[in-house]
């Protein structure tokens, strides 16, 4: 043997057996530790078998959690894991993230028990952390209920579940402890989930009944009570246990700022998320749908905490939207236009199947902004961690993702679709799974960081960040080696469990307390900690129990920049008291005791009274979508008109509101007090068919009182339809009015603007129409009509301009004649100048405007900075929209009958996190244009489309038309010299489509705007998350105390009027308008 190759094999056996903890890159904010070096070797191994696997169990493939927690009160965390198939594991942790496996000190084996969820909690109050772990108890040939593990104090643990109380057995995900009534003690809910049958598939009220099995329980504790044991008070406490509860996540939190802990329970599938507002007398309310505008559709991760440092509790939860282009087109998605509407007749809320983040706006408003923020899509997702991961005072998004076998792929679902299970007999069942499971694709991808930039903007990293590819579920965090960051322990499907350690270490400084209750540093569950720098303010609310299936450190950690000092650390405890603590120490551990005598803190949400209720607006059904399979919202749902003019000529202004088809437009008449009341009109009674979209005073006769020109809409019917005709009701001057019988434009009408542009004293108008029937896309004609002054107009131009939503007379170049601003969608912000002569320009691209084709909403005009010229302030679509656009990334739309039956197909593409997608699923697609079905025989090769031209290989200049949206951003347009400067309104203003826009004031001015926009097919989703704000505006254009307006969260708003000094009056669609104070 060669003594110098023995020699050398020597040094590397010594050295591979002597490992560091990894090989550090220290590019990354975290490096994963080694199994050897950290000594947990812990892997969740999955094997299928005829009784155990995701055909049987959906759930098989969910993973284990993660808890971790000091359980010998040594200063060191450590760590529980759960698994499936295998024993759990406890591992010791011993200091420099090394770790000791005393899993035999458990006092029990559970070879043959399936564990998901697990929580580390003083369940009996004795100062030391108890350990509690979820089953799945019966079903097949599993047979065993949740263990509890007491602390002995000595290292070892007794499961003593059956004498507390928790030995329940069935469907088990987690257990939350915490203390609902304040008297001192940790009370549980036991988040419990369902297999899935049709039998479930049933309408909400269901959720009533109880399930034995699957529906969620809660235990008060009476361990210091007569009872001696926790006892369920599940029927007692108002919280659902249904067998509707897919129950996946679960966390609590004071979601309404009142000081009392409230519950946030993710579901999956076609339940909603429940959230249980804390009613502070022993009962939860559940108020999901009144809290939140939508959830995620399959819930599986859920944590709360503050993401933008305005001291309220944000709440983010995950769902499975995949971020891969390929991977989004071939796997199941939204729920289609029909099936929302099947579900939403059942009573069930609106869900989406993306992630959602709902931003705490006060006042128990929330407003959904995953979209704006491009954290919407983190593939098949489970636990989201929202914690300060670098130190430097914001929370960011950790998230873990990945299954093993992919059931939602749609090749895979029609495979199973066709399969002739009757040859399959009962013997053969074996071979039936293997080739339904085998046959499901995989995909590993790496678990996801969104960064915190700042002013609700996150950075996406993943391999940059030490993220490396898993198949992860639960995790949890914790600074496991006390040097001031916060690590990652996750645990993974057949993969060791990550121990990921922070390399963050003396970037930023931190500051880490522990809260001690009354002497028990784990009896404090619930507490909120808000530290207070020179200029900023943060919170974090004690609540262990959040992500999935598992239960993070009690160590509660603030980052903070290297120059900060702080000021101060306030304490609000559980039961309501309060204490303010002083110098304390940066970059160490500060445990802080509760005070006694100490002041309570009395919390009272802002009170604010109900907006008064003043008409109501009942749209008629309508299902656009059932003949225009490929649109991207509803243009049969345009309505209600709205005019603010004096009718009666008493010098106050009435109101005209227009009706839906069946609905008759309305007459207010105001009277000195500032009161309104409805005046009978019969002729409106009489025109119950048409839908009323807008409309105009307008002196059509020429005898000085105002007259009313109503615009109709609707998709519904095709052009020249009797029921698009507009009409015109002349005022006898007492706001009686007739109809004038005269047959004029029937069209899918937009918008009307009514001034005198040729100074002839006599009013003209602009018409413009929306759409096209059944040509979504296309452009329709609008008009320009001349008054001629016998009373009728004479068409001056008839041009296809756009699908117009609105227009403004406005002089923009001062030169005492009226020009023409008109706005609409696929279109941009369009300038016709007048020429003084009867004749219009189109100076558009003169005016800076050729990129701005949005999907634009209303004009106000105003002369916002003072200079002597009218500004342009118009809303458009916002945008936290799935739609993303700009002038090197446009949304497109291609129209032409591509099939030759004599139907345009209007095809869509969209930029989808940095790659063009269809906006049509291929299903939608097949259905439209069935020659497609031929070039793209099943999903995954219509996965690898990329463009309009990887669909149909023509040239762009045989289509019928070809339209893009480049901005969605509502804007102000600055009129200087002679173009139009553009500035964005802010980042709130931004969160939602901008129906309508008002400013007030002179040398103090305010902008109002109402948004909202619930009339998008279901793959877009309603955009109902910012219902509408005030600002003040400052010199030079700076906006601040923006303040939301006190509106139902999710009206579908249309227009914003003053009426009065003080009041301010907010049409809206399809529901009550409403009066509320400026």
């Amino acid at each position: 043997m060669n003594f110098n190759f023995f020699k050398v094999l020597i040094i590397l056996i010594f050295f591979s057996s002597c490992k560091e903890k990894s090989d550090v890159n220290f590019s990354n904010l975290y490096n994963k530790v080694d199994s050897v070096y950290s000594g947990v070797n812990f892997s969740n191994d999955l094997v299928d078998n005829s009784e155990m696997n995701i055909v049987e169990y959906l759930y098989f493939y969910n993973g284990g959690g993660v808890a971790l927690g000091d359980i010998n009160n040594d200063g060191l965390d450590d760590i529980y894991l759960t698994a499936n198939q295998k024993p759990d594991q406890l591992y010791l942790n011993l200091g420099d993230l090394k770790f000791k496996n005393i899993s035999n000190n458990l006092g029990v084996s559970n070879q043959s028990s399936w564990s998901t969820g697990v929580s580390m909690a003083d369940v009996n109050g004795d100062g030391w952390l108890d350990i509690y772990v979820s089953k799945v108890g019966k079903f097949k040939t599993l047979d065993s209920h949740n263990l509890l593990y007491i602390n002995q104090r000595d290292g070892s643990f007794r499961e003593l579940s059956k004498k507390f109380g928790l030995d329940f057995s069935g469907f088990s995900t987690q257990a939350a402890f915490f203390d609902y009534d304040r008297d001192g003690d940790l009370d549980m809910y036991l988040l419990n989930h369902n297999i899935h049958t049709p039998r479930n598939y049933t309408d909400s009220s269901k959720r009533f009944e109880n399930d034995s099995l699957a529906g969620d329980k809660f235990f008060e504790n009476k361990l210091n009570e007569k009872e001696g044991r926790f006892v369920d008070v599940t029927a007692d406490v108002g919280i659902f246990s249904s067998f509707l509860g897919y129950g996946l996540a679960i966390t609590t939190a004071d979601i309404n700022n009142d000081g009392w802990t409230d519950i946030y329970v993710g579901n999956d599938f076609h339940e909603n998320d429940y959230v249980y507002i804390n009613q502070k007398n022993k009962t939860f309310k559940e108020s999901g749908q009144e809290y939140l505008s939508n959830n995620s559709r399959f819930t599986m991760g859920v944590d709360i905490a503050d993401m933008n440092n305005d001291m309220l509790y944000d709440i983010f939860t995950l769902d499975m939207m995949p971020f891969y282009n390929d991977v989004f087109l071939k796997s199941g998605g939204e729920d289609s236009d029909q099936v929302y509407k099947i579900k939403n007749s059942f009573g069930y809320g609106d869900q989406y199947a993306r992630n959602n983040f709902h931003l705490n706006r006060g006042n128990s408003k929330f407003s959904d902004i995953a979209l704006y923020t491009e954290t919407y899509a983190t593939d098949w997702s489970w636990s989201v961690l929202l914690e300060d991961l670098d130190n430097d005072g914001m929370n960011d998004i950790f998230v873990t993702n990945g299954i093993f076998k992919r059931p939602n792929d749609l090749d895979y679902i029609n495979y199973a679709s066709n399969i002739d299970y009757r040859s399959f007999e009962t013997s053969n069942n074996n071979d039936l799974y293997k080739k339904l499971i085998d046959k499901m694709p995989t995909l590993m991808i790496p678990n996801i960081i969104f960064r915190n930039q700042g002013n609700l903007n996150f950075k996406k990293e993943s391999k940059s960040v030490g993220m490396e590819k898993s198949y992860s579920n639960g995790a949890a965090y914790s600074d496991l080696d006390n040097d001031g960051d916060v690590d990652l322990v996750i645990n993974n499907i057949n993969q060791e469990v990550f121990i990921l350690e922070n390399l963050t270490d003396g970037k930023n400084n931190s500051v880490q307390i522990i809260l001690s209750n009354n002497d028990n540093n784990y009896s404090s569950i619930g507490a909120k900690v808000n530290l207070y720098l020179k200029d900023k303010k943060l919170t974090k609310q004690l609540n262990p129990v959040k992500g999935f299936q598992s239960s993070s450190s009690y160590k509660i950690n603030f980052g903070i920049e290297s120059n900060s000092k702080v000021d101060s650390i306030s304490v609000i405890w559980p039961d309501g008291s309060t204490q303010t603590n002083v110098n304390i120490p940066i970059n160490q551990l500060t445990t802080i005791k509760k005070k006694k005598p100490i002041v309570k803190k009395e919390f009272r949400k802002d009170i604010v009274s109900d907006p008064e209720k003043f008409d109501i607006h009942i749209e008629n059904s309508t299902f656009d979508y059932d003949r225009e399979i490929l649109i991207p919202e509803l243009l049969s749902t345009e309505g209600p008109a709205l005019v603010k003019a004096d009718f009666n000529g008493d010098n106050f202004d009435d109101l005209y509101i227009g009706g839906a088809t069946d609905q008759s437009g309305k007459i207010y008449i105001a009277n000195s007090k500032g009161e309104f009341k409805l005046k009978d009109i019969p002729i409106f009674k009489k025109d119950l068919m048409f839908e009323d979209v807008d409309a105009s005073e307008i002196d059509f006769d020429n005898d000085g009182d105002l007259d009313l020109y109503v615009v109709s809409g609707g998709s519904e019917f095709l052009e020249s339809d009797l029921r698009l005709s507009d009409r015109i009701y002349i005022n006898d001057g007492k706001a009686n009015f007739s109809k004038y019988p005269v047959r004029l434009p029937a069209y899918n009408g937009g918008a009307i603007a009514v001034s005198d542009f040729n100074n002839d004293g006599f009013d003209d108008i602009f018409l413009g129409s929306r759409s096209i029937p059944g040509s979504y896309g296309l452009s329709p004609f609008s008009f320009i009509l001349l008054n001629n002054k016998r009373g009728g107009f004479g068409i001056l131009e008839k041009f296809r301009i756009g699908m117009v939503t609105d227009a403004k007379w406005i002089d923009i170049n001062q030169d005492k004649f009226l020009d023409l601003v008109i706005v609409g969608d696929w279109m941009p912000v369009t300038i016709l100048i007048n020429q003084g002569n009867e004749t219009f320009k189109n100076e558009t691209n003169k005016y800076g405007l050729k990129n701005t084709s949005g999907m634009w909403n209303s004009i106000t005009t105003h002369d916002i900075d003072n200079n002597g010229k009218d500004d342009l302030i118009i809303g458009n679509a916002g945008e936290n929209l799935k739609f993303k656009a700009s002038k090197d990334s446009p949304v497109e739309v291609f129209i032409k009958d591509f099939d030759n039956n004599g139907r345009l197909d209007p095809i869509i593409f969209y930029n989808f996190l940095g790659n063009f997608v269809p906006f049509a699923s291929k299903d939608k697609l097949d259905k439209q244009i069935p020659e497609l079905k031929k070039k793209f025989t099943n999903y995954k090769s219509f996965s690898e489309v990329k463009s309009f031209y990887d669909l149909f290989e023509i040239s762009r200049d045989s289509l019928v038309e070809y339209k893009k949206i480049q901005e969605l951003r509502s804007m102000i347009f600055l009129n200087i010299k002679d173009s139009l400067h553009q500035i964005p309104l802010p980042k709130e203003a931004q969160l939602s489509p901008i129906q309508d826009i008002l400013i007030t004031g002179n040398n103090q001015k305010t902008l109002y705007f109402v948004g909202n926009y619930n009339n998008y097919v279901n793959e877009l989703g309603k955009n109902n998350s910012n219902v509408g704000g005030k600002y003040k505006i400052k010199e030079n254009l700076k906006f601040d105390e923006f303040e939301i307006l006190n509106l139902p969260n999710q009206l579908n708003t249309r227009k914003i009027i003053e009426v009065g000094s003080t009041e301010l009056l907010i049409i809206s669609n399809n529901d009550f308008s409403y009066l509320i104070k400026k």
